[in-house]
Protein backbone atom coordinates (compact mmCIF):
# COMPACT_ATOMS: atom_id res chain seq x y z
CA UNK A 1 0.00 0.00 0.00
CA UNK A 2 3.15 2.61 0.86
CA UNK A 3 4.69 1.95 -2.67
CA UNK A 4 0.62 2.94 -4.12
CA UNK A 5 0.50 5.84 -1.62
CA UNK A 6 4.04 6.91 -2.95
CA UNK A 7 3.86 6.38 -6.84
CA UNK A 8 0.65 8.93 -7.07
CA UNK A 9 2.90 11.48 -5.31
CA UNK A 10 4.53 11.63 -9.17
CA UNK A 11 3.15 13.94 -11.94
CA UNK A 12 3.80 10.38 -13.87
CA UNK A 13 0.07 9.62 -13.73
CA UNK A 14 0.12 6.15 -11.67
CA UNK A 15 1.91 2.72 -12.19
CA UNK A 16 2.76 1.95 -16.00
CA UNK A 17 1.28 -1.51 -16.01
CA UNK A 18 -1.54 -0.34 -14.50
CA UNK A 19 -2.88 2.33 -17.23
CA UNK A 20 -4.61 0.11 -19.26
CA UNK A 21 -7.37 -0.43 -16.26
CA UNK A 22 -7.42 3.30 -14.95
CA UNK A 23 -8.76 3.93 -18.70
CA UNK A 24 -10.99 0.83 -18.27
CA UNK A 25 -12.35 2.07 -15.04
CA UNK A 26 -12.52 5.63 -16.92
CA UNK A 27 -14.31 4.80 -19.06
CA UNK A 28 -16.82 3.00 -16.85
CA UNK A 29 -16.99 5.86 -14.31
CA UNK A 30 -17.75 8.02 -17.42
CA UNK A 31 -20.24 5.61 -18.54
CA UNK A 32 -21.92 5.68 -15.40
CA UNK A 33 -21.99 9.44 -14.17
CA UNK A 34 -23.50 9.91 -17.15
CA UNK A 35 -26.43 7.54 -16.52
CA UNK A 36 -26.65 8.54 -13.33
CA UNK A 37 -26.79 12.03 -13.64
CA UNK A 38 -22.82 12.67 -12.41
CA UNK A 39 -23.83 10.82 -9.17
CA UNK A 40 -20.32 10.16 -8.63
CA UNK A 41 -20.51 7.87 -5.09
CA UNK A 42 -23.41 5.74 -6.58
CA UNK A 43 -21.38 4.81 -9.19
CA UNK A 44 -18.65 4.03 -6.68
CA UNK A 45 -21.41 1.71 -5.04
CA UNK A 46 -22.49 -0.01 -8.27
CA UNK A 47 -18.85 -0.69 -8.85
CA UNK A 48 -18.26 -2.78 -6.17
CA UNK A 49 -21.42 -4.29 -5.54
CA UNK A 50 -20.75 -5.74 -9.32
CA UNK A 51 -17.00 -6.87 -7.81
CA UNK A 52 -18.89 -8.54 -4.94
CA UNK A 53 -21.12 -10.28 -7.81
CA UNK A 54 -17.91 -11.33 -9.87
CA UNK A 55 -16.18 -12.73 -6.85
CA UNK A 56 -19.05 -14.59 -5.67
CA UNK A 57 -18.45 -18.14 -7.33
CA UNK A 58 -14.77 -17.69 -6.29
CA UNK A 59 -15.90 -17.12 -2.19
CA UNK A 60 -18.52 -19.97 -2.88
CA UNK A 61 -15.85 -22.08 -4.17
CA UNK A 62 -13.74 -20.97 -1.00
CA UNK A 63 -16.50 -22.04 1.56
CA UNK A 64 -16.26 -25.45 -0.46
CA UNK A 65 -13.09 -26.22 -0.02
CA UNK A 66 -13.24 -25.34 3.58
CA UNK A 67 -15.98 -27.20 4.45
CA UNK A 68 -13.97 -30.45 2.20
CA UNK A 69 -10.71 -29.77 4.58
CA UNK A 70 -12.49 -29.62 7.71
CA UNK A 71 -14.06 -32.90 6.99
CA UNK A 72 -10.56 -34.35 6.18
CA UNK A 73 -9.11 -32.60 9.25
CA UNK A 74 -9.36 -36.20 11.15
CA UNK A 75 -7.59 -38.23 9.02
CA UNK A 76 -5.06 -35.21 8.36
CA UNK A 77 -4.19 -35.61 12.20
CA UNK A 78 -3.89 -39.62 12.49
CA UNK A 79 -1.26 -38.26 9.72
CA UNK A 80 0.79 -36.03 11.03
CA UNK A 81 0.37 -37.94 14.65
CA UNK A 82 1.86 -40.91 12.83
CA UNK A 83 4.72 -38.79 11.75
CA UNK A 84 5.84 -36.53 15.27
CA UNK A 85 9.29 -36.66 14.23
CA UNK A 86 10.45 -34.03 11.97
CA UNK A 87 12.83 -36.20 10.15
CA UNK A 88 10.03 -37.93 8.97
CA UNK A 89 8.55 -34.87 7.04
CA UNK A 90 8.75 -36.43 3.61
CA UNK A 91 7.02 -39.82 4.50
CA UNK A 92 4.36 -37.33 6.40
CA UNK A 93 4.45 -34.72 2.83
CA UNK A 94 3.78 -38.24 0.90
CA UNK A 95 0.57 -39.59 2.63
CA UNK A 96 -0.70 -36.11 2.90
CA UNK A 97 -0.29 -35.97 -0.92
CA UNK A 98 -1.96 -39.61 -1.46
CA UNK A 99 -5.08 -38.64 1.23
CA UNK A 100 -5.56 -35.75 -1.12
CA UNK A 101 -5.43 -37.10 -4.35
CA UNK A 102 -7.56 -40.20 -2.71
CA UNK A 103 -10.12 -37.71 -2.00
CA UNK A 104 -9.95 -35.40 -4.99
CA UNK A 105 -8.85 -32.23 -2.65
CA UNK A 106 -6.42 -29.43 -3.72
CA UNK A 107 -5.85 -27.48 -0.49
CA UNK A 108 -4.59 -24.89 -2.76
CA UNK A 109 -7.96 -23.88 -4.00
CA UNK A 110 -8.18 -22.23 -0.65
CA UNK A 111 -5.56 -19.54 -1.87
CA UNK A 112 -5.82 -15.85 -2.45
CA UNK A 113 -7.65 -15.44 -5.91
CA UNK A 114 -10.51 -13.17 -4.43
CA UNK A 115 -7.95 -10.90 -2.45
CA UNK A 116 -5.84 -10.64 -5.71
CA UNK A 117 -8.82 -9.65 -7.41
CA UNK A 118 -9.92 -6.92 -4.76
CA UNK A 119 -6.58 -5.43 -5.05
CA UNK A 120 -6.49 -5.10 -8.50
CA UNK A 121 -9.78 -3.28 -8.97
CA UNK A 122 -8.45 -1.18 -5.64
CA UNK A 123 -5.49 -0.19 -8.13
CA UNK A 124 -8.65 0.65 -11.07
CA UNK A 125 -10.53 2.62 -8.10
CA UNK A 126 -7.46 4.24 -7.04
CA UNK A 127 -6.30 5.26 -10.66
CA UNK A 128 -9.91 7.19 -11.36
CA UNK A 129 -9.58 8.90 -7.54
CA UNK A 130 -6.09 10.30 -8.15
CA UNK A 131 -6.30 10.78 -12.11
CA UNK A 132 -9.43 11.92 -13.19
CA UNK A 133 -8.77 14.18 -15.64
CA UNK A 134 -6.62 12.11 -17.61
CA UNK A 135 -9.06 8.64 -17.51
CA UNK A 136 -12.14 10.09 -16.55
CA UNK A 137 -13.32 13.60 -18.48
CA UNK A 138 -10.45 11.99 -20.94
CA UNK A 139 -8.19 15.29 -21.61
CA UNK A 140 -6.30 14.13 -24.21
CA UNK A 141 -2.69 14.61 -23.71
CA UNK A 142 -2.78 15.00 -20.43
CA UNK A 143 0.31 12.80 -18.93
CA UNK A 144 2.49 13.71 -22.06
CA UNK A 145 1.91 17.26 -20.84
CA UNK A 146 1.94 17.32 -17.36
CA UNK A 147 5.13 18.50 -16.49
CA UNK A 148 4.51 21.81 -18.52
CA UNK A 149 0.73 22.01 -16.80
CA UNK A 150 2.43 21.31 -13.32
CA UNK A 151 5.13 24.45 -14.55
CA UNK A 152 2.40 26.96 -15.50
CA UNK A 153 -0.11 26.44 -12.42
CA UNK A 154 2.22 26.12 -9.63
CA UNK A 155 2.61 29.19 -9.40
CA UNK A 156 -0.66 30.03 -8.66
CA UNK A 157 -0.48 27.09 -6.47
CA UNK A 158 2.29 29.00 -4.40
CA UNK A 159 -0.22 31.79 -3.80
CA UNK A 160 -2.81 29.65 -2.32
CA UNK A 161 -0.40 27.13 -0.21
CA UNK A 162 3.30 28.43 -0.47
CA UNK A 163 6.57 27.03 -1.62
CA UNK A 164 5.52 23.23 -1.13
CA UNK A 165 5.57 20.96 -3.94
CA UNK A 166 2.26 19.45 -5.86
CA UNK A 167 1.63 16.13 -4.23
CA UNK A 168 -1.27 14.89 -5.59
CA UNK A 169 -1.49 16.85 -8.76
CA UNK A 170 -4.85 15.91 -10.64
CA UNK A 171 -6.27 16.14 -7.20
CA UNK A 172 -4.73 19.85 -6.91
CA UNK A 173 -6.36 20.46 -10.03
CA UNK A 174 -9.90 19.62 -9.40
CA UNK A 175 -9.38 20.95 -5.78
CA UNK A 176 -8.31 24.62 -7.09
CA UNK A 177 -9.79 24.17 -10.55
CA UNK A 178 -11.57 27.47 -10.63
CA UNK A 179 -8.09 29.25 -9.51
CA UNK A 180 -6.28 27.36 -12.71
CA UNK A 181 -9.18 27.31 -15.12
CA UNK A 182 -7.87 30.98 -16.86
CA UNK A 183 -4.10 29.92 -17.05
CA UNK A 184 -4.96 26.33 -18.40
CA UNK A 185 -7.20 27.36 -20.70
CA UNK A 186 -4.43 30.14 -21.99
CA UNK A 187 -1.53 28.04 -22.25
CA UNK A 188 -3.03 24.94 -23.21
CA UNK A 189 -6.32 25.52 -25.46
CA UNK A 190 -6.20 22.38 -27.09
CA UNK A 191 -6.23 20.62 -23.81
CA UNK A 192 -8.64 22.54 -21.98
CA UNK A 193 -11.38 23.50 -24.43
CA UNK A 194 -14.81 24.57 -22.98
CA UNK A 195 -16.22 21.58 -23.31
CA UNK A 196 -13.45 20.12 -20.86
CA UNK A 197 -13.54 22.74 -18.70
CA UNK A 198 -17.40 22.63 -18.32
CA UNK A 199 -16.95 18.77 -17.76
CA UNK A 200 -14.33 19.36 -14.93
CA UNK A 201 -16.46 21.52 -13.03
CA UNK A 202 -19.17 19.47 -13.32
CA UNK A 203 -17.24 16.28 -12.17
CA UNK A 204 -15.73 18.66 -9.41
CA UNK A 205 -19.41 19.14 -8.11
CA UNK A 206 -20.09 14.85 -8.32
CA UNK A 207 -17.28 14.97 -5.78
CA UNK A 208 -19.07 16.62 -2.99
CA UNK A 209 -21.02 14.30 -0.53
CA UNK A 210 -23.52 16.08 2.15
CA UNK A 211 -21.51 18.98 1.57
CA UNK A 212 -18.24 17.55 2.12
CA UNK A 213 -14.98 17.99 -0.07
CA UNK A 214 -14.50 14.23 -0.75
CA UNK A 215 -11.10 14.67 -2.90
CA UNK A 216 -9.61 16.27 0.63
CA UNK A 217 -7.55 14.20 2.76
CA UNK A 218 -8.92 13.37 6.17
CA UNK A 219 -7.31 15.05 9.20
CA UNK A 220 -8.17 15.36 12.91
CA UNK A 221 -8.97 18.83 12.90
CA UNK A 222 -11.16 18.72 9.79
CA UNK A 223 -14.65 17.94 11.91
CA UNK A 224 -16.96 15.87 9.82
CA UNK A 225 -15.22 14.53 7.61
CA UNK A 226 -13.33 12.21 9.68
CA UNK A 227 -16.11 10.01 9.88
CA UNK A 228 -14.95 8.35 6.96
CA UNK A 229 -11.74 6.87 9.16
CA UNK A 230 -13.86 6.03 11.98
CA UNK A 231 -16.13 4.47 9.53
CA UNK A 232 -13.76 2.29 7.79
CA UNK A 233 -12.02 1.40 11.05
CA UNK A 234 -15.96 0.14 12.27
CA UNK A 235 -16.70 -1.91 8.76
CA UNK A 236 -13.41 -3.27 8.80
CA UNK A 237 -13.89 -4.45 12.38
CA UNK A 238 -17.31 -5.69 11.18
CA UNK A 239 -16.19 -7.38 8.28
CA UNK A 240 -12.96 -9.20 10.00
CA UNK A 241 -15.16 -10.44 13.22
CA UNK A 242 -18.28 -11.64 11.09
CA UNK A 243 -14.94 -13.59 8.67
CA UNK A 244 -13.75 -14.75 12.27
CA UNK A 245 -16.58 -16.59 13.48
CA UNK A 246 -17.82 -18.22 10.43
CA UNK A 247 -14.21 -19.84 9.73
CA UNK A 248 -14.29 -20.68 13.70
CA UNK A 249 -17.61 -22.50 12.94
CA UNK A 250 -16.64 -24.11 9.48
CA UNK A 251 -13.40 -25.13 11.08
CA UNK A 252 -13.86 -25.60 15.74
CA UNK A 253 -10.20 -27.44 15.37
CA UNK A 254 -8.70 -24.88 13.29
CA UNK A 255 -9.99 -21.93 14.96
CA UNK A 256 -8.77 -22.89 18.18
CA UNK A 257 -5.36 -24.07 17.26
CA UNK A 258 -5.23 -20.42 15.63
CA UNK A 259 -7.38 -18.10 17.72
CA UNK A 260 -4.33 -16.13 18.89
CA UNK A 261 -2.96 -15.21 15.54
CA UNK A 262 -6.86 -15.43 14.02
CA UNK A 263 -7.54 -12.00 17.14
CA UNK A 264 -3.82 -10.43 15.82
CA UNK A 265 -4.95 -10.08 12.28
CA UNK A 266 -8.67 -9.36 12.81
CA UNK A 267 -7.67 -6.19 14.76
CA UNK A 268 -4.45 -5.11 12.87
CA UNK A 269 -5.99 -4.97 9.51
CA UNK A 270 -8.96 -2.89 10.41
CA UNK A 271 -6.53 -0.34 12.17
CA UNK A 272 -4.07 -0.65 9.38
CA UNK A 273 -7.32 0.20 7.16
CA UNK A 274 -8.00 3.17 9.48
CA UNK A 275 -4.58 4.06 8.92
CA UNK A 276 -3.94 4.19 5.35
CA UNK A 277 -7.71 6.43 5.43
CA UNK A 278 -5.46 9.53 6.50
CA UNK A 279 -3.17 8.86 3.77
CA UNK A 280 -5.66 8.79 0.97
CA UNK A 281 -8.74 11.14 -0.04
CA UNK A 282 -12.00 10.72 1.37
CA UNK A 283 -13.50 8.98 -1.83
CA UNK A 284 -11.27 6.23 -0.97
CA UNK A 285 -12.34 5.56 2.21
CA UNK A 286 -16.57 5.98 1.03
CA UNK A 287 -15.38 2.84 -1.50
CA UNK A 288 -13.57 1.05 1.20
CA UNK A 289 -16.55 1.20 3.57
CA UNK A 290 -19.01 0.00 1.23
CA UNK A 291 -16.62 -2.78 0.13
CA UNK A 292 -16.60 -3.55 3.76
CA UNK A 293 -20.26 -3.68 3.96
CA UNK A 294 -21.03 -5.64 0.99
CA UNK A 295 -18.51 -8.10 1.96
CA UNK A 296 -20.15 -8.46 5.17
CA UNK A 297 -23.88 -8.86 3.66
CA UNK A 298 -22.25 -11.33 0.89
CA UNK A 299 -20.11 -13.47 4.41
CA UNK A 300 -23.46 -13.85 5.87
CA UNK A 301 -25.15 -14.88 2.74
CA UNK A 302 -22.54 -17.90 1.32
CA UNK A 303 -22.54 -19.08 5.18
CA UNK A 304 -26.70 -19.26 4.99
CA UNK A 305 -26.47 -20.64 1.78
CA UNK A 306 -23.87 -23.19 2.12
CA UNK A 307 -23.65 -23.89 6.23
CA UNK A 308 -20.66 -26.15 7.01
CA UNK A 309 -22.27 -29.74 7.98
CA UNK A 310 -24.58 -29.83 4.89
CA UNK A 311 -21.97 -28.61 2.52
CA UNK A 312 -19.69 -31.16 4.58
CA UNK A 313 -22.63 -33.68 4.24
CA UNK A 314 -22.87 -33.28 0.31
CA UNK A 315 -19.38 -32.95 -0.21
CA UNK A 316 -18.88 -36.83 1.37
CA UNK A 317 -22.08 -38.00 -0.59
CA UNK A 318 -20.34 -36.62 -4.36
CA UNK A 319 -16.70 -37.97 -2.66
CA UNK A 320 -18.31 -41.60 -2.08
CA UNK A 321 -19.95 -41.60 -5.83
CA UNK A 322 -17.06 -40.59 -7.54
CA UNK A 323 -15.36 -43.69 -5.35
CA UNK A 324 -17.43 -45.89 -6.28
CA UNK A 325 -17.56 -44.85 -10.42
CA UNK A 326 -13.32 -44.99 -9.86
CA UNK A 327 -13.79 -48.65 -8.72
CA UNK A 328 -16.52 -49.71 -11.10
CA UNK A 329 -14.31 -48.44 -14.01
CA UNK A 330 -11.34 -50.42 -12.39
CA UNK A 331 -13.26 -53.30 -11.92
CA UNK A 332 -14.23 -52.79 -15.90
CA UNK A 333 -10.80 -52.63 -16.60
CA UNK A 334 -9.71 -56.04 -15.17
Amino acid sequence: MNSILLVSNAISNGIAIFKPLYWLFGKCMEFLMGVLGNQYFLAIVIFTLATRLLLLPLNIKQQQTMARTTRLQPKIQKIQNKYPDPRDRNKLNQEMQELYAREGHNPMNMGCGPMLFQMVFLMGIIGIIYYPLAYVIGIPDFNDNSQAIYDAVYPIYQNIVGDERITYFQLELLQNFDSYKEVLMESFPKLFTAEKCEAISVYREGMNLFGLDMTAFPHWKDGVIMVFPILCLVTSLGSSVVSTIIQKKNNPAAGQQMASMMMMMMLMMPFFSFYISFKVPAAVGFYWIISNIVAILQQLFIFKQYPPRKTQARLMIENTIERRSREENVKKIK
